[in-house]
């Protein structure tokens, strides 16, 4: 188990290698080496969300620790460029579904949409689909962010909807994991777990 936690940790976005620490096959520590382009709460909660889905372990945050090592040619993160949820359209009509998304990154709106079979699942992908549209107009950029999966998910005992989102520049592609609680509304829900997912690396995203 402990290999498994070490894997999954050591695949998220900023970390340089992970380590565990462990009493009677429980984990007691958790110690991340990391690299400066992500906050270390960033990093710490994706690693929860990540032992959360991939293997339904619910980790203690008090019990990781980010050590960060600076990297004289790193630009600087501006971590304050966030896109917000600014409305959801939902319709359907003879089988298929219609969603559109706007976002708002705190001074114009940028709106997306997106139709395909109204199916269950389908509805949360294409919801995110559309997201991930908007957030492209907002960026600038195009066919850089595809949705992977889309799962509703049990986090500490409440209902989520967990995000995997692929961002790809060039020939090489990063996994962005993303959540957010569902309150009841899993479009909106979604909408959120991508902004979750990917406004850790909006940076990144305007630099291209």
């Amino acid at each position: 188990m402990a290999q498994e936690i070490e894997s999954i940790i050591d695949q998220i976005q900023g970390v340089v290698s992970g380590r565990l620490t462990c009493h009677n096959e429980e984990v007691t520590e958790i110690h991340v080496l990391a690299d400066t382009s992500r906050s270390p709460k960033q990093i710490v909660r994706d690693i929860e969300s990540a032992i959360m889905v991939k293997l339904g372990i619910e980790m203690d945050h008090k019990k990781i620790s980010v050590a960060q090592l600076n990297q004289p040619d790193q630009a600087p993160v501006n971590h304050d460029i966030r896109c917000q949820l600014k409305s959801i359209t939902y319709t359907s009509e003879n089988g298929n579904a219609e969603v559109m998304v706007a976002i708002s990154d705190g001074t114009k709106s940028y709106t997306a949409k997106v139709t395909g079979p109204n199916t269950r699942q389908n509805r949360l992908r294409l919801t995110a689909t559309a997201a991930l549209t908007a957030i492209e107009q907002c960026l600038n950029v195009e066919g850089m962010l595809v949705v992977g999966d889309v799962q509703k998910v049990v986090l500490y005992g409440q209902a989520a909807i967990a995000a995997v989102i692929c961002l790809r520049c060039g020939l090489q592609e990063e996994i962005l994991l993303g959540t957010a609680l569902n309150r009841g509304d899993d479009l909106e829900s979604t909408v959120r777990a991508s902004l979750d997912a990917v406004n850790r690396r909006t940076t990144v995203l305007k630099s291209k």
